[in-house]
């Protein structure tokens, strides 16, 4: 089957009590200069990880794990193979042999944490298993067979065991001459040559490599993509595009002046334990993002190789069954996920007023925040925001469609809280509930 050239849009109004759901280095609620006026703003990164939370509560996609520490992932699955526990009885043996591994086919160890990456790994939990299988394969010494000048010849292929324990002891000398002023660790000098000796590692095998890349993705890494910088032929390009959510007004930004009281404080000592301010505010956002499904449903099946600028395997129906689940759990998430930032303080739980689904076959997908350049102001007659915010989003797309024609939409649905006589022309595209407005366009 060819790609689709299907585009899924997501727009949202959600109006929001009090808080500061995502903070800036200050501390306080994050903000952008749009149309001229500070709008409140929350960053797309906070978006994504409270979608990749609310996955992970309800168990309804695969998440991984963004982390420094890929070496305890791994060495959790290892412990469920008694095997292997029972051969590599040593904690530090198993430590020091997967760091090995990791440090060939990931990212360099942090200096000061020897237990960490030094660089944040985004991983699946099916990798990590391929991980835990190449670890268990390559942990022996092993031979090969190799051809020299015409003559056969069967070499030692050094395991993960011979070459951790080689490290330790390049990492014992190096110790050692470091503490006599050298201040090199990653080499040392040869009795014999008086060449560097450099630090052992494990080869890289590209069967192995394989294997790691044909891996099964999770969900979240098949949608929001990942880089690594020292395997970049591991990358993912993400499918998905989130914007960073900001308010269809202007805003002010506000302080709350707080005390805490001593409960044991003597009568004659009044006064607080402490005191302090954080900000806050209060905003009626627009939130936008874009699937492709096509580039979602090559990442989850792992056809993204291309070969002279085309891809080098079709898309099948079940790939695309595989992308619409994870489409779904998207807008699911979209709609019921909520930033968690300082919630203990504000509880700012509030759910979308408006929702629009758009699916589009070619065509250019459209972001609806130019319909909020102006701010949406109340007036005498009408100081509903959310409303005003509704009705300004519904008469941007109904500009839109008249000016650029429908530019490849399939289905379009819509959801709302009593905003029916607000919706223009997506009036006769409302549904009566958020799974009913999924269903019309998935």
């Amino acid at each position: 089957m060819n790609d689709s050239g299907i585009k899924f849009e997501v727009h949202l109004i959600q109006n929001f009590a009090p808080s500061n759901l995502n903070r800036d280095d200050t501390g306080q609620p994050k903000s952008a200069f749009f149309g001229g006026f500070r709008r409140a703003r929350v960053s797309s990164q906070c978006g994504k990880r409270a979608v990749r939370d609310w996955w992970r509560e309800q168990g309804t996609v695969s998440v991984g794990d963004r982390t420094k520490r890929l070496q305890q992932l791994i060495a959790d699955r290892l412990m469920q193979d008694e095997g292997f526990m029972g051969k590599v009885k040593e904690e530090e043996d198993r430590k020091a042999g997967i760091r090995v591994f990791t440090e060939a086919y990931y990212s360099g160890t942090d200096k000061k944490k020897p237990d960490n990456t030094s660089v944040l790994i985004f991983i699946g939990p099916a990798e990590i298993d391929v991980c835990a299988e190449m670890i268990k394969e390559l942990w022996d010494d092993g031979t090969k067979e190799v051809t020299k000048k015409g003559k056969k010849e069967t070499v030692i292929i050094k395991g993960i065991a011979t070459i951790a324990n080689e490290v330790r002891e390049f990492e014992a000398k190096s110790g050692a001459k470091k503490e006599d002023g050298d201040e090199s660790p990653e080499s040392e000098d040869t009795e014999d040559t008086g060449k560097k000796k450099k630090r052992p590692k494990l080869g890289v095998v590209k069967e192995i490599e394989d294997q790691i890349k044909s891996a099964q993705i999770s969900a979240d890494i098949a949608l929001f993509g990942r880089m690594l910088a020292e395997q970049p032929g591991r990358n993912t390009d993400g499918a998905c595009q989130v914007a960073h959510p900001i308010s269809t007004h202007k805003v002010d930004m506000e302080m709350d002046f707080y005390t805490a009281v001593d409960d044991l404080n003597p009568s004659d000592e009044p006064g607080a334990g402490m005191m302090g301010v954080i900000g806050f505010n209060s905003a009626c956002y627009y939130r936008y993002a874009l699937v492709d499904r096509d580039q979602l449903a090559r990442n989850l099946a792992r056809k993204t190789d291309r070969k002279n600028g085309r891809w080098t395997e079709a898309l099948g129906e079940s790939d695309y069954q595989e992308a619409d689940k994870v489409i779904r759990a998207f807008f699911d998430a979209m709609v019921y996920a909520v930033p968690t930032g300082k919630q203990n303080s504000f509880a700012a739980q509030n759910l979308p007023s408006f929702g629009l689904f758009v699916r589009r076959q070619s065509g250019v997908p459209i972001s609806l925040a130019n319909a909020f350049a102006k701010p949406v102001r109340p007036t005498r007659d009408d100081d509903d925001t959310i409303g005003l915010s509704v009705a300004a989003l519904t008469m941007h797309w109904d500009t839109i469609s008249k000016v650029y024609g429908r530019q490849g939409i399939h289905s379009v649905a819509c959801f709302h809280l009593g905003y029916g006589d607000r919706l223009n022309g997506l009036g006769s595209f409302a549904k009566d509930s958020v799974n009913e407005a999924i269903d019309a366009v998935i």
